[in-house]
């Protein structure tokens, strides 16, 4: 339930910004591997492993799903080729392990193994986001409670592991926690640096300098007489003068007294 944040993020701002879909498509398929992992077929008698990786895998799809429908076309590209080439690869383990593999431990074996690779994956993939928090200087984009709930998870499965002895389980977790205890040491030291992200919430409104009142009549003035006598205007835009009324405002190109003089001699 972690990344209800950021998913929360996502679909206010209509976008997946520089979030990574790589964590969601990686779990996905490491709960679908530990489903595997604890069929009776597979190792019997495992039914918190079954329970706990069904409900995973039913979340990770929908935040997958979530994903997809904000993110750029390039991202969506790049995430369906690779949830593809995982779904193919899925079903060939489970062919194998079904059909080829036929002993429980030979299935323990060739299913666990794999399952120890993706898990391993699964909690090393945040990290695919630490170029992005180096560059800039800011966590926005490593959000901390997937990191915290990720090290957590590690350390409630790694005591599991000790208590059913299973080594399979062990090893994933046990690199979970380090992996775990990087990502939550980057937030902490890169947290400081946190830029919150400008929007129209949070915009601040810089006002326009506005010229001096006595001098804008003095222009609007000396403007109008311009206009009504045609034979003044080579006069008035000799080389010497720059006058540029709308970028930068006559206040600043004449002075009141300069521009009083001016309006005098044209009467």
């Amino acid at each position: 339930m972690s990344p209800l944040q950021i998913f929360w993020s996502i679909y206010k701002l209509k976008s997946t910004q520089e979030f990574s879909g790589l964590p969601y498509v990686c779990t996905l398929f490491d709960c679908a591997m530990w489903l595997l992992y604890g069929t009776p077929y597979v190792k019997p008698n495992s039914i918190l492993i079954v329970a706990i990786n069904g409900v995973g895998f039913v979340l990770e799809l929908v935040y997958l799903v979530l994903y997809l429908i904000f993110a750029t076309k390039e991202k969506k590209v790049i995430i369906i080729r690779l949830t593809i080439a995982m779904s193919l690869g899925f079903v060939i383990v489970v062919i194998i392990t079904l059909l080829v593999v036929h002993t429980h431990s030979a299935r323990e074996l060739f299913a666990g193994t794999l399952s120890v690779m993706l898990s391993i994956a699964m909690y090393a993939s945040p990290l695919s986001v630490m170029r992005v928090v180096i560059r800039t200087k800011s966590v926005e984009y490593m959000p901390f409670l997937l990191s915290l709930f990720n090290f957590i998870n590690a350390i409630v499965w790694l005591c599991y592991s000790v208590v059913t002895r299973d080594i399979f389980i062990a090893v994933p977790n046990c690199i979970g926690c380090i992996c775990g205890a990087v990502q939550l040491g980057i937030y902490g030291f890169y947290r400081k640096y946190h830029v919150k992200p400008v929007t129209s919430a949070n915009k601040i409104e810089v006002p326009q300098a506005k010229m001096p009142m006595d001098a804008e009549y003095t222009a609007i003035v000396f403007i109008q007489k311009i206009q009504e006598d045609e034979e003044v205007i080579p006069k008035v835009f000799s080389p010497k003068i720059s006058f540029n009324m709308v970028d930068h405002g006559a206040a600043e190109i004449f002075s009141t007294q300069k521009a009083s003089c001016m309006i005098t001699s044209i009467a």
